[in-house]
């Protein structure tokens, strides 16, 4: 009986030690989303920012309302300095990013909603992105261009043309307005 009793002490600890591991802690507000600002492109035409480069601040400083409640047509799609994909039909792949926080995809037969909010310093986030599931033509894009959409980080625009930049340099999009090209 005595080892029994030796070992209430140990586990009285443990427990106690244990207790604190699970404390939810209060998490921190994120700033309040503000409607997106001017842009800095990266020096390349691609679109595509140099490696572990910081974009230098360009001449055309473009109003934040220029991308919003524009539908966006998808021209070209830069994964790295040598890959670019010039898409063949930009008119069937268009994103909206709407100034009610709403974002709207046309990616060729299937049509997507979802929401989004864009930071002061060109962040942008994009919620999940409810995407229809038609079975477009062979050789489509559709999958690819709702998920490279829902990958963008942030956004630039320059010349016009909007740029959609994805996570840890791996590639921009670039959108331009209908009628243009």
């Amino acid at each position: 009986m005595p080892t029994q009793h030796s070992w209430l002490p140990i586990l009285a600890v443990t427990g106690i030690m244990l207790s604190g591991c699970g404390e939810k802690r209060p998490q921190s507000t994120p700033p309040a989303s503000t409607p997106p600002t001017a842009g800095a492109p990266p020096a390349s035409d691609s679109g595509a920012a140099p490696s572990g480069a910081a974009a230098a601040p360009s001449a055309d400083l473009t109003s934040s309302k220029d991308m919003v409640d524009v539908t966006w047509e998808w021209v070209r799609l830069t994964t790295s300095p040598v890959e670019l994909m010039d898409i063949d039909e930009p008119e069937k792949y268009t994103v909206r990013f709407g100034s009610d926080g709403k974002v709207v995809l046309k990616a060729d037969c299937n049509r997507g909603v979802g929401s989004y909010s864009a930071s002061a310093d060109r962040k942008l986030t994009l919620k999940p992105i409810g995407l229809t599931r038609m079975m477009c033509p062979p050789g489509s894009l559709s999958n690819r261009f709702a998920k490279e959409v829902g990958r963008a980080t942030s956004y630039f625009m320059k010349n016009g043309d909007l740029f959609l930049e994805l996570p840890a340099d791996s590639g921009t999009l670039r959108f331009r307005r209908p009628g243009e090209g």
